[in-house]
Order: C-alpha cells, then structure tokens, then sequence
C-alpha cells in the first residue's frame, strides 16, 4: 500500500499544467501581431530599399527596359521578370509607414521618392516609344490591364496587405516574388509612357486611372496591416532610419 506524504501532493499539483495560463515558451510566430524585431528589420528594409540611391535608380531603369520590351514583344515572361525586379513597391510601402505613425516628414520623404520613381519609369519607357516602331493596339497585354469590375480595385488591397505581411514575416519571405507579379504597378506606368510616344491619350487615361487604383489599393492594404501588427509603436525606428539615410 503506498503512502503519499504533503509535500508529495504539493509537489504534483505543481507538476499540472493549467490550461487556462499563458506558457511563456509558446510560439508567437503564428500571430497577426509583430514583435519589435519584426517591426524593426521591416521599417529598415522598407527605408533603405526605397532610398533614392544609385542601385535603386538602376533596377527602376533595367525594370522598366524589360517591361517594356516585354509590352512591344506581347511577352509575359519578359512583362513578369521586369515585375520582379521592380523596385516601386518600397515607396508605396513607406508611405503607408509614414501614415501609420502620422509623420509629416517621413510622408513628403516617401512620396517624394516614389512621384520620381515615376516619373522616371514613365519617360524611360516614353523613350523607348519614341524609337521604337509598334502599334498599341497590337499590345495584347494592354487589354488585360482594363478596368471591369470592382476586383480591379480589391485585388490590389489584397495585394499590399500580403506584401507587408510576408515582408514582417521571415518564414513567410518565399512568398514575395509571387506578390511582387500580384502588385501590377511598372506595366501600367510603361503602358503610359508608350501611350505618350504614340499620342493615344485615351489609352493614357486608362492606364493612368489603373495605376492609381492600384497604388491606393496598395496603400490601403498595407495600412491595414501595419496598424494590425503594431507598426504605430515604430515611430523612432523609421524617423531614425530616414536621419540615417539623409546623413549617408
């Protein structure tokens, strides 16, 4: 017959887990929320990828070279690869930054790098349409671009969210080539500057209204996410990072 003493039960009350407390060795990185070293390797990474510097310059002007060769040769493989080279989403993206922590200086920094980014992308290709001899209409891929329905505008909130989620998310980075060809924001800025060379201003028009629906989609998308993971706390780390990259 055994025979347990007190301190034996206390000992094995002590030993059940109660399934009502937090274990404090649980894995968080399942959750919608982001650590500060998340938040803070995200808001470095979305500032120097988006500083307006030589090697950010020169994968805008290699991006656009090849998406726009890919519109006038009706290649999707070419429009795609260009897509992923394409450095547009980081401004987008720290704009979004700079609203969910509501600072002024940060916002005319990221909106500053991404009009010229722009701009940039749309006489590059405006150039090119001015060499090159082709017909729009013959651009097949011009007519997938057109607006018809709201998902035109749904796809690309979708499409910030992912993109700011799996950036803040290591396990998740694999994922960022496939949500880089989701965000469609170099074909209609090519589309543009062709539409230019050839004096189409109606098909300049759409491809104008496309690209702003895709950039506000963006925006909304990706605000959505960052005040969900907590990016409101990282004030001092993006105001941080943007001093840095003005001394650099």
């Amino acid at each position: 017959m055994a025979i347990f003493n007190k301190n034996d039960k206390i000992k094995e009350n002590k030993n059940m887990i109660n399934p009502f407390k937090k274990s404090p060795n649980i894995n968080h990185k399942n959750s919608l929320s982001a650590n500060k070293n998340e938040r803070d390797e995200l808001c470095e990474a979305i500032i120097n990828s988006s500083s307006p510097k030589m090697g950010f310059y020169l994968l805008l002007v290699l991006s656009t070279f090849i998406v726009t060769m890919g519109l006038l040769k009706n290649s999707l493989i070419l429009t795609i690869g260009g897509m992923l080279v394409a450095p547009l989403l980081s401004p987008i993206l720290s704009i979004s930054l700079s609203l969910t922590i509501i600072n002024l200086k940060v916002f005319i920094r990221s909106i500053r790098v991404f009009i010229t980014s722009a701009l940039a992308s749309l006489l590059i290709s405006y150039a090119i349409g001015l060499i090159a001899d082709f017909s729009l209409f013959q651009i097949e891929l011009i007519e997938l671009m057109r607006i018809t329905d709201l998902t035109a505008f749904l796809i690309p909130i979708a499409a910030g969210a992912a993109a700011s989620f799996t950036w803040a998310k290591k396990e998740l980075n694999s994922s960022l080539p496939g949500v880089a060809i989701t965000v469609t924001l170099l074909p209609p800025l090519t589309v543009m500057g062709l539409s230019l060379a050839a004096k189409n201003l109606l098909i300049f028009q759409e491809a104008l209204i496309i690209y702003f629906l895709n950039v506000v989609g963006i925006i909304i998308g990706s605000l959505i996410i960052f005040i969900l993971m907590g990016f409101n706390r990282s004030s001092k780390k993006i105001i941080q990072q943007v001093k840095q990259e003005e001394k650099a």
